[in-house]
Parts: C-alpha cells; structure tokens; sequence
C-alpha cells in the first residue's frame, strides 16, 4: 500500500507540473503570435499532457522502503 501513495502523490505532481507548463505554453504562443491556440495548440498539449505525466511520474527517484 505504501508503494501506491507514493506512486499517487508522484502522479499528483506530475499532473501539476504538466498543467502548469500547458498554461504556460498556450498563453506564451497567444502573447508572441496573438492568434488563438486552439486547436492546434491544445489539441497538441493533450498528448504532450499525458505522455509527460507518466514520464515525470516514472522517472522520480526510489522513496525510501
């Protein structure tokens, strides 16, 4: 059970990071180019999200046992 509270919370902060880096990305590409981001943008993101997500979430280190 340990194992997966760890794995939540490391899942929980990569959906945060990976949330506010899409921000990021979309307001910065509509401030630079003042068009919309959407649909190609965000639809772009989407992917990006969850490959991120899972990424950040298996890459942090070993917790302690």
């Amino acid at each position: 059970m340990a194992h997966f509270d760890q794995l939540l919370e490391e899942f929980s902060v990569a959906l945060v990071t990976m949330t506010i880096l899409a921000v990021i990305v979309a307001v910065s590409y509509w401030w630079v180019t003042g068009h919309s981001p959407w649909p190609y943008m965000i639809i772009a993101e989407v992917g990006a999200f969850g490959w991120g997500t899972a990424i950040l979430t298996r890459s942090s280190p070993p917790g302690r046992r």
